[in-house]
């Protein structure tokens, strides 16, 4: 009861804006924008893409090859014109024609042969590497000045929605050092800045497609979803991103919507945890329902499996954990019988401001699991800090830890989960097993039903025979956006929010 109770008290709390301002805001035609975001943008290397960093760069600054629609998911021409298979490996890609970047270079085959031997430069720690071609190599070939082929060691039928992560970036960008100012053939530039200083993207004249509506966007660092929901109330911003559940009171401004990203705890395979009894019993011992109705909502949904069920390769038929208390007791007494340390204090890397009320949940799970006699100990973490014990290659000797994690998933295919996370090369994998390798990789080069199956059965192994984490929900996102925007979030904007899309009332 004393869990549910702190639960349920966090839930109601932070009601903080009782009253209306809507009319505070400023009645002028000003087309700049402020964006108040729970973090700050460390790199915006448009190596770092599909992260976070998206949100800023990404179809701004600079865009890719193709871009996923939004609905359908389906891969549109962007800097690619068309594409088509040539052979079993190659794809061949037409670029658009007249394109500039915004430092004067000419966007051509070139440059974009550049922009995809940079990603896989090893000098950088590119998270759109690691996260998405760890395991393709992708090699390009110039035929004319906007003509490419694109070819892989294995058969790579997804290459169209690959491409659309391709972001190219100018021949004039280091080829061996991250930048803070990429520069891109977006309707966006990045103003140099100080340290100190918030990042700004300015609309440049003479981008190739049509003149978005905004014409300055400033993106603050503001920590407290209370806070970036009352910076929009009183027209001290005009969109507030990842705000809590407890503050999106207003209807007529907050917007949910499913923002792809699940919600996990991540084991290293080290200590205690390097026994499958007690990576059963931690999932055993989380209430996942009493977490959903206290700190979050009914829109969340329990996961079972890192990505949506609309993505290929989901498995309808795999089960949440059940809530068993006495189980995970009997599993942890039967390997601390067995000599598995399982009493020691075991940290918990969370990372601040993850997500609307992760922190809260992070505290509530520590108390379930101090219920089943396990001392776990809570470790917040700054981004780029947490970073550091998220990727490969890790440091050693790797301690026994869980560690939150978030991934979001909007391409459509799992192959952009499975082998991140799960196969023995993944850039965040812990572990490796034989099996679950073979069956990844056996998905890869697979299309159709075939596909769908092995990826389906890769998911149940995984959840089943290695339990690598403990799966929390499938996440529901508010934004804030002003009365004078014309807006709406998409399925994309987890890493992605074009400010093109953005109009004013």
């Amino acid at each position: 009861m004393a869990i549910r109770s702190a639960i349920l008290s966090v839930g109601a709390t932070c009601l903080l804006l009782g009253t209306s301002v809507h009319g505070a805001f400023a009645q002028n035609d000003n087309h700049d924008i402020i964006i108040a975001a729970p973090f700050a943008f460390d790199n915006i290397d448009s190596c770092n893409s599909s992260s976070e960093v998206g949100l800023v760069v990404r179809e701004n600054v600079v865009e890719a090859l193709t871009h996923l629609n939004p609905v359908t998911g389906e891969p549109e021409p962007r800097l690619a014109t068309s594409w088509e298979q040539t052979g079993s490996t190659t794809w061949r890609i037409t670029l658009r024609d007249g394109v500039t970047f915004t430092d004067g270079e000419a966007f051509d085959a070139d440059a974009v042969a550049r922009s995809i031997e940079r990603m896989f430069n090893p000098k950088l720690d590119c998270l759109n590497r690691g996260k998405l071609f760890a395991n393709i190599r992708l090699t390009p070939e110039i035929i004319d000045s906007h003509t490419i082929d694109i070819s892989t060691e294995k058969p790579q039928p997804l290459m169209p929605i690959f491409m659309s992560f391709l972001t190219i970036e100018s021949p004039k960008t280091d080829f061996d050092t991250m930048t803070s100012a990429p520069v891109g053939t977006g309707a966006y530039t990045v103003p140099e800045r100080g340290p100190a200083d918030p990042i700004v993207l300015v609309r440049q004249d003479g981008y190739w497609g049509e003149t978005p509506a905004v014409s300055k966007a400033t993106y603050l660092r503001r920590d407290e979803s209370a806070l970036r929901a009352a910076m929009v109330e009183v027209g001290e911003a005009d969109i507030g991103l990842y705000i809590a559940i407890q503050d999106a009171i207003d209807p007529e401004m907050d917007f949910p919507y499913l923002n792809a990203e699940t919600t996990r705890l991540r084991f290293s395979f080290v200590g205690p945890f390097a026994d499958i009894r007690v990576r059963k019993a931690m999932n055993l011992a989380i209430d996942r329902e009493l977490l959903r109705d206290g700190l979050f909502n009914e829109n969340y949904m329990i996961a079972t499996q890192m990505f949506l069920p609309r993505i290929n390769g989901y498995n309808p038929d795999m089960k949440p954990w059940p809530y068993d208390p006495e189980q995970a007791k009997k599993l942890l007494d039967e390997a601390r019988a067995d000599g598995v340390d399982v009493d020691s204090e075991i940290p918990l890397i969370s990372r601040i401001n993850f997500y609307p009320n992760g922190q809260e949940a992070m505290e509530a799970m520590i108390e379930m699991w101090k219920a089943v006699g396990l001392n776990i100990k809570l470790q917040p973490m700054e981004r780029a800090q947490w970073l550091k014990l998220v990727n490969k290659p890790y440091a050693e000797p790797r301690p026994a830890m869980l560690i939150q994690e978030q991934h979001d998933n909007n391409s459509g295919d799992a192959t952009f989960t499975m082998h991140f996370r799960y196969h023995s090369t993944g850039q965040q994998s812990e572990f490796g097993d034989p099996k679950l390798d073979e069956l990844i990789d056996a998905a890869d080069v697979a299309s159709g039903e075939e596909r769908v199956n092995l990826y389906q059965e890769a998911n149940a192994y995984s959840a089943s025979e290695i339990v690598p984490d403990v799966m929390m929900f499938h996440m529901i996102n508010y934004v804030r956006i002003s009365p004078r925007l014309d807006y709406h979030p998409d399925a994309l904007m987890n890493t992605m929010m074009e400010l093109s899309t953005i109009g004013f009332r």
